[in-house]
């Protein structure tokens, strides 16, 4: 998604050419999984997913919060059958991933990626008034 209130780089516009033979369209909105503007409107772009847009997408990062907008497009998201499947809010480091598919969260789990049993971690709440 490419933000009209703020210019995409040059590197972002590299990536969105090279991502033109895969896009299926691209919608002016204020909102998107996991954003709503106010008073401001982005392109929302939507592209074909395979293997060679992978590719094309981890040449610029590797990283699920690299995608900020001016150096790429904001916000990568995956949609699966039309519904939200990965939602990322990459400049506030958010994310989440709406599947009940067991062996999806396994193999998340197993490559490192999703950590369901935070037993092992030690955790603390400070609250500020």
């Amino acid at each position: 998604m490419k933000r009209d209130q703020m210019e995409l780089g040059s590197e972002g516009l590299e990536l969105l050419e090279r991502l033109q033979p895969y896009r299926l369209e691209t919608k002016k909105e204020d909102h998107w999984p996991g954003q709503m503007l106010l008073g401001h409107y982005a392109d929302v772009h939507f592209f074909r997913c395979s293997p060679e847009v992978a590719d094309i997408l981890l040449e610029y990062t590797d990283r699920l919060y690299g995608w900020v907008q001016p150096r790429l497009p904001d916000d990568l998201c995956f949609l699966r059958e039309g519904k939200p499947w990965l939602i990322n809010t990459a400049h506030e480091h958010s994310s989440g991933l709406d599947t009940e598919a067991e062996e999806e969260l396994t193999r998340l789990e197993k490559s490192g990626l999703l950590i369901r049993d935070l037993s092992q971690f030690n955790w603390s709440w400070s609250a500020h008034t």
